[in-house]
């Protein structure tokens, strides 16, 4: 069992990872709205503001994909299929990551 965690700084990026997921039969992945520490940075503390002139782009949208994925086969199926998105990373700017997290135990509530 997997947990899969994807990071998705391009709001482009996320109906291709939605899609790949759906087409693997997991429909069921849940979609958090984040925010970047370097977002955080800059708001809350202002000394920071500039801090957006380091990072091109990418700071105003970021989600969490999360998606258990009861088969280990199916798990790294999906994160080779996921390897095939084109998603645009400029130098210096957040990338798009896609892990797979052991998981002990997945159960049905």
């Amino acid at each position: 069992m997997q947990l899969l965690a994807i990071i998705v700084h391009h709001e482009e990026v996320l109906g291709e990872v939605l899609s790949t997921l759906v087409e693997h039969e997991l429909p069921d992945a849940v979609v958090v709205e984040t925010r970047t520490g370097l977002s955080l940075l800059e708001r809350d503390l202002p000394i920071f503001a500039g801090v957006r002139t380091l990072v091109p782009g990418g700071l105003d949208f970021c989600r969490l994909v999360l998606c258990a994925v009861p088969d280990d086969a199916a798990a790294w199926d999906v994160l080779d299929a996921l390897g095939s998105i084109n998603a645009p990373a400029l130098p210096g700017e957040p990338r798009t990551i896609a892990m797979l997290l052991p998981a002990t135990a997945i159960r049905d509530l």
